[in-house]
């Protein structure tokens, strides 16, 4: 009975230790729980804090421990066109991006902000357009639009990815403050403070805004053919054709920016494009139709009262001078220089549908003409 009573003494002993071991076990986990779920915590809320103070993109204010950085232009529109002072708004796609700001107010007598959206679609551009017109209002009077048929027949907008910086709620700040891009932008102002170069100094210059005149591009014949030669051997086409795109953006996105604002006066020109561009439109059996759009949409525009029309795109003094282009889309600031100062004079206005048609058979007969001399020099210029 003795040695029944012992053991049945032990075996309450062993699992009352055992009970108390996994006590203690269980305390163990829950308190190194605690220390991990604290510690995440403390890297999540650390980060927020980071992307909070340091605010890469200006969501929160513009920057004031470094230089404004003109580089990412669909986050940080918003910002630019809320904090930056100006009664005159250019806007454009790439086509824009050798306007510099102090050729703009000298030659148009403005104080003026400039977005060159490289890649933008009509859907970005009259994103831009509302919203500076939205946070302007009245003051803002007057806004040149940069017109080419790139964006006309794209529909997939790159600002949504942003589109969270658009409003002023802040209910979804979470996509902002742990975004990826909003890191990796941290990471790229660190760079250009610790190794700044010259293609990083210039996207800090105000004057230079979304420019890359000064991106060590060259300029000239032997500069458009590389570019000429790399897209015929990739069937790449500068403006790809799209009816469907390119009616849904005149009906849903182009006219509407006009007609829901007539108290802006809007100045629009067709940016020039190297006659080659056309020319490899044509070699790709696209340059009829791409004409026909610009006919019509230049028709159109003739209705609307708020809007100046000029055409660049037939003016063979710019389009057929090499030294002005660094590939067949894109010219360089002195050609920017010179479309202003036409804007100015007048000389490229249209303001009837004849001047239409006359520069619609002007720039058929350009791209005619230099045919030939487009294939000789993609046969021989290497």
């Amino acid at each position: 009975m003795k040695e029944s009573h012992r053991m049945k003494k032990e075996k309450i002993q062993n699992t009352l230790l055992y009970i108390y071991g996994l006590l203690q076990k269980e305390c163990s986990c829950k308190t190194w729980s605690k220390i991990v779920i604290a510690a995440v915590a403390a890297v999540i809320g650390g980060a927020a804090l980071i992307a909070f103070v340091v605010d890469p993109l200006y969501r929160y204010r513009m920057p004031f421990f470094y230089k404004t950085v003109y580089h990412e232009i669909y986050a940080t529109a918003p910002a630019l066109l809320k904090h930056e002072k100006f009664d005159l708004f250019m806007i454009g796609t790439s086509m824009t991006r050798n306007f510099f700001i102090e050729d703009i107010d000298k030659t148009l007598n403005c104080r003026s902000l400039k977005f060159a959206a490289s890649g933008g679609t009509m859907i970005d551009l009259k994103k831009m357009v509302d919203t500076a017109i939205e946070i302007k209002g009245k003051n803002l009077k007057r806004i040149v639009f940069s017109l080419d048929i790139y964006p006309l027949n794209k529909t997939k907008p790159h600002y949504k990815q942003f589109d969270y910086m658009y409003t002023e709620s802040h209910a979804q700040d979470y996509r902002y403050l742990f975004s990826r891009q909003t890191f990796s932008t941290i990471l790229y102002l660190i760079k250009r403070q610790l190794r700044p170069s010259g293609k990083r100094k210039y996207q800090a210059d105000r004057n230079r805004m979304f420019s890359t005149e000064y991106d060590g591009k060259p300029y000239g014949l032997q500069a458009v053919m590389s570019d000429a030669r790399s897209n015929a051997e990739t069937h790449h086409t500068q403006t790809p054709y799209n009816k469907e795109a390119h009616q849904k953006n005149l009906r849903d996105e182009l006219l509407p920016m006009f007609d829901n604002n007539p108290d802006v006066d809007f100045t629009v020109y067709l940016a020039p494009y190297h006659i080659y561009t056309y020319c490899q439109s044509e070699q790709f059996n696209e340059a009829d139709a791409l004409i026909k759009q610009r006919t019509q949409v230049m028709l159109e525009l003739l209705k609307r009262p708020n809007v100046k029309l000029h055409d660049f795109q037939a003016d063979d003094s710019i389009v057929l001078c090499h030294d002005y282009f660094s590939d067949v889309q894109h010219f360089s600031r002195e050609a920017a220089q010179i479309v202003l100062k036409k804007l100015v004079s007048g000389s490229n206005r249209i303001t009837t549908p004849e001047e239409v048609h006359a520069n619609e058979k002007k720039l058929r007969e350009l791209i005619k003409t230099n045919m030939p001399v487009y294939y000789k020099h993609l046969k021989e210029i290497k």
